[in-house]
């Protein structure tokens, strides 16, 4: 990857976020537009917009802002069922599973995740490193976990909730699972606010794998 965009980037992130702890929300939308216009879909640029309406009380444009994110990593995420089907080919089921489920989680709810999903079963028969039966190469909380945890992300609390709740329904002993249950229902008390925590949290990440 070119290094003046990686640098462009660091210090996208780091100015952004500057703003935003000062308060100075204009000045850190100004940022996230200004690279739009030199690089269209970018999802930094749409993360920024999000936590910035999310912090000025207007959710309700911060979720638009999501879904428009959203749509790029949907976009984005025709690769994983690009791969599984090379990995298909190749006789590998457990990666192939593994990349249909990642486009799966991605594409959550839609018609695409249901026609991934039958690609599935045909992979039973796939010999899986010598032998390994399918089932016990993914883990259980493999996808369940993974979904519930982007619904949070997305602000679907709710959806995040029916998602744990079928966790546990299969695996109750899953400790995970329950402690997760927990942040789930409290999110779900608290409403909007604990967007702007994951929101925060993420740019958080994203800065300090920028600066290592």
């Amino acid at each position: 990857m070119d290094g003046t965009y990686l640098e462009d980037r660091r210090v996208f992130l780091s100015d952004a976020a500057a703003d935003m702890d000062e308060g100075r929300y204009d000045d850190a939308l100004a940022l996230a537009d200004a690279r739009l216009k030199r690089f269209p879909g970018d999802m930094d640029a749409h993360l920024v917009r999000a936590s910035c309406r999310a912090r000025m009380g207007r959710p309700t444009e911060a979720e638009e802002i999501l879904e428009q994110w959203h749509a790029i990593v949907r976009d984005q995420s025709q690769v994983y069922e690009v791969l599984g089907d090379a990995y298909h080919r190749e006789g590998m089921a457990d990666q192939a599973t593994r990349s249909y489920m990642r486009f799966m989680e991605l594409n959550a709810g839609t018609s695409a995740a249901r026609r991934v999903s039958e690609k599935i079963p045909s992979l039973q028969d796939t010999d899986i490193n010598g032998g390994e039966d399918l089932e016990s190469a993914l883990p259980d909380d493999f996808y369940t976990l993974t979904l519930a945890r982007l619904y949070v992300k997305q602000g679907h609390f709710r959806m995040a909730g029916d998602v744990i709740e079928k966790v546990l329904e299969k695996t109750p002993e899953n400790s995970e699972a329950r402690e997760y249950a927990v942040r789930v229902r409290r999110l779900i008390e608290k409403g909007w606010n604990p967007v702007v925590d994951e929101l925060d949290r993420w740019l958080g990440e994203l800065q300090e794998r920028e600066n290592p």
